[in-house]
């Protein structure tokens, strides 16, 4: 099951990709960059959201400590992906990589690596809390 999850993540970062797309040709100038950011993400946690809702759907995570594992390697390969691709690919300096991080200075970014660290375990949670139907 951590197999299929881990190759899932591959899929988030497709839609990832897509958003980031629609926010630099689309909205970004018409509302400036740190506000097209910040919906940006919000609509990233959406479409994270609808993907794990389907992926739930198909695959079942059968236990908290699976969705914990789902979580955690998803985050960390969220942070590689996102350090690796920002200061090998793009040449970023680490200061603005961390400043995406900075909620001060209304950066959301820090609500993607933690929503899909927490995700699973809240999608186990509300599947195994459902009311049973049987009679």
């Amino acid at each position: 099951m951590l197999l299929k999850y881990f190759f899932a993540w591959f899929g988030m970062m497709i839609l990832a990709i897509f958003n980031g797309g629609l926010r630099d040709s689309i909205y970004k100038n018409y509302m400036g960059e740190l506000a097209a950011y910040q919906v940006s993400t919000i609509i990233l946690i959406i479409l994270i959201t609808g993907y794990l809702w389907l992926l739930t759907r198909f695959w079942p995570i059968k236990s908290a400590r699976q969705a914990w594992s789902i979580g955690i390697i998803w985050f960390i390969m969220t942070e590689i992906f996102e350090f690796g691709m920002g200061r090998y690919i793009l040449n970023e300096s680490w200061g603005t990589l961390f400043q995406t991080y900075n909620v001060f200075a209304g950066q959301m970014w820090i609500l993607i690596p933690l929503w899909v660290l927490v995700s699973p375990y809240i999608f186990y949670r509300l599947i195994h809390n459902e009311p049973s139907n049987k009679s």
